[in-house]
């Protein structure tokens, strides 16, 4: 028994010591694997990650305009406008232009197809043409030659028709029908004449109804347009106030005050019962008489009240005879007895600016050489 034991216990422990180095070749078989397959990984990872680096960036979506495009140029509104608009190379423009110019025809005519046969037959054919255009423009099919019966069951289908044809009499629609039919011409010429004229009523209201939206797509783009052009001309009217506003709110800012605003004035004599108040010369109003001498020439002195430094004498002369102020002298005094000419004007005028004075003087002088009446209206010194 402790034999058979024995070799029992040999052969467990032979067993466990041949066990244990599987484990350990198996454990260190995977250890040598492990960074294989993490190298393997790593090599992947950064494949992949040079591959995006590679790849193009995606490209941002383009605005299709600015806000002020949108708000002013109306970019958006034109840009769909072009897209949406009824023109030429369009299906059934080819037959609306026509019905076009059959209109026309109408309006040159000046007449109503209750008088005139050439009227009713134009608007009958423009009727066809705009009712082949509405079914181009819908993908709907009608016959090649005259519209028939189930034509116009088919053109019934576009809004435009059925709500034109739905206000139409019983006898205007069947009149209508026979009219655009293959017997179309004698149709018209049976008529008797009050049914002519109650069929020519409905067709005119007729064909205007169906002209209507096609007359709406095709002006589209011109509408997007003039609205464009008319928002640009406002605003621009709109700066150039501004502009206007600004600037002349900076020139009163910085432009030199009138020094001989509301001073004293002296005049040589008065003519009687005109410009006595001589404090309009200097009120700033330029557009009154500020004084009026008798027509023997004469003067008009201004008192600036102390020697300042002058740089500019603006006159405004009288509107009604200012030929009479010419020539007109500029004359500049520090004691009210020596006066020295500074400017002359010898040609008419409205305005007189004279500039460049660069003088200092306590009167201002404006004396006329002629031995005219004198008057002025405004006198500006600067």
């Amino acid at each position: 028994m402790s034999d058979e034991a024995g070799e029992s216990r040999m052969e467990s422990v032979s067993e466990k010591s041949d066990t244990k180095p599987a484990s350990s070749d198996s454990t260190s078989a995977e250890g040598k694997q492990m960074p294989l397959e993490d190298s393997n990984l790593t090599e992947a990872t950064t494949s992949t990650m040079s591959a995006d680096k590679n790849l193009p960036s995606s490209p941002r979506t383009p605005r299709s305009s600015n806000g002020l495009g949108r708000l002013l140029w109306l970019s958006d509104r034109v840009q769909a406008a072009r897209q949406t608009t009824f023109g030429p190379n369009q299906p059934g423009w080819a037959e609306y232009d026509a019905a076009r110019h059959a209109k026309d025809g109408v309006v040159q005519i000046g007449e109503t197809g209750q008088s005139s046969w050439a009227v009713l037959l134009l608007e009958r054919d423009a009727t066809s043409l705009l009712v082949r255009a509405h079914a181009a423009r819908e993908k709907l099919e009608l016959s090649g030659g005259p519209i028939s019966e189930s034509d116009w069951e088919t053109a019934r289908n576009v809004p435009a028709i059925q709500e034109a044809w739905i206000n139409l009499s019983a006898l205007q629609s069947t009149t209508l029908v026979a009219a655009t039919g293959p017997q179309g011409d004698h149709a018209i010429a049976s008529l008797a004449v009050p049914q002519r004229k109650a069929f020519a009523i409905g067709l005119h209201e007729f064909v205007t109804a169906i002209a209507e939206p096609l007359e709406f797509e095709a002006n589209r783009l011109g509408r997007a347009l003039f609205a464009r052009y008319t928002r640009v001309t406002l605003a621009a009217v709109g700066v150039l106030v501004f502009v206007a506003l600004i600037g002349s709110w900076i020139g009163s800012k910085f432009e030199k005050p009138n020094i001989a605003l509301h001073q004293r004035v002296e005049v040589s004599s008065q003519y009687p019962g005109a410009g006595e108040d001589h404090a309009l010369l200097v009120d700033g109003d330029r557009t009154n008489l500020g004084f009026h001498t008798e027509c023997q020439g004469g003067w008009a002195i201004i008192d600036l009240g102390a020697p300042k430094k002058i740089d500019k004498v603006v006159v405004y002369n009288r509107t009604e005879y200012p030929e009479r102020a010419v020539p007109t002298v500029i004359e500049l005094s520090n004691d009210h007895q020596n006066f020295r000419q500074v400017a002359e004007k010898k040609e008419v005028y409205d305005k007189w600016s004279a500039t460049g004075l660069g003088a200092q003087a306590r009167y201002v002088k404006l004396r006329n050489k002629s031995s005219n009446c004198f008057h002025l209206a405004e006198v500006e010194v600067y």
